[in-house]
């Protein structure tokens, strides 16, 4: 199954199922599973390391291009059908990257243009040759516009909240009001930047996850990925 497709995209707002249905996807179909949000923290977290103010250098379009050109050459990514593993100078990056502090910068960093389009042409370097399933805010809009299947997973604010507060709550003291406020800003970032906004992608199945279990979903596309194949 999938042998005819080599990239499959899925899109949508923070806590939709993202990550949880392109993992299911990638073991599913045996392909490999590219975080593309991953990356986007990984991109706040070196700022954020690095400098005091990220907004100052966000707002020095070179200083950031040579910055974030500069550290990539540090990075080594690891493919898997769990996930995207990001090693930064040899360090392995997976708590770090959902701190609270790089919760509350990675939608001003992802919606500077000169970050979105470093990381875009880095995703399609990583994706060559590759079967791939990848999941974010623009990976069927923007990144992989010619992807052989476009997924948009979509879900109740109040439900999202509620999904992020059950994946921290043990780690970070963050209250469920907190979140929600954290998610909704986010959507509204994300929605309305200039460079590549959250958006329906051209051709995308449409699924809202709500009331739908991680299997439901995943059974949803397979139908799909059925009829193309």
């Amino acid at each position: 199954m999938g042998n005819e497709i080599k990239i499959i995209t899925i899109d949508g707002p923070a806590s939709s199922g993202k990550t949880t249905i392109a993992k299911l996807l990638a073991q599913k179909l045996g392909f490999l599973f590219l975080e593309s949000g991953s990356l986007y923290r990984m991109a706040t977290y070196l700022l954020l390391q690095n400098f005091k103010d990220i907004k100052e250098i966000l707002k020095d379009e070179e200083k950031l291009k040579n910055f974030l050109e500069k550290n990539l050459r540090d990075v080594k990514i690891e493919f898997s059908q769990d996930g995207t593993k990001i090693k930064w100078k040899g360090k392995v990056l997976k708590d770090e990257l959902r701190s609270k502090e790089v919760d509350e910068n990675v939608s001003i960093v992802a919606e500077k243009k000169t970050v979105r389009e470093i990381l875009t042409k880095f995703m399609r370097e990583l994706a060559k040759g590759k079967q791939i399933i990848a999941e974010g805010r623009d990976m069927g809009s923007v990144v992989f516009p010619y992807a052989d299947l476009k997924v948009f997973l979509t879900a109740n604010e109040e439900i999202r909240a509620k999904r992020r507060y059950k994946e921290i709550a043990l780690k970070e003291k963050r209250t469920l009001e907190e979140i929600l406020e954290n998610i909704k800003l986010r959507d509204k970032i994300d929605s309305k930047r200039k460079v590549a906004p959250l958006k329906i992608p051209e051709g995308a199945i449409i699924i809202d996850t709500s009331f739908l279990t991680p299997e439901e979903v995943l059974n949803k596309i397979l139908e799909h990925i059925r009829k193309d194949v």
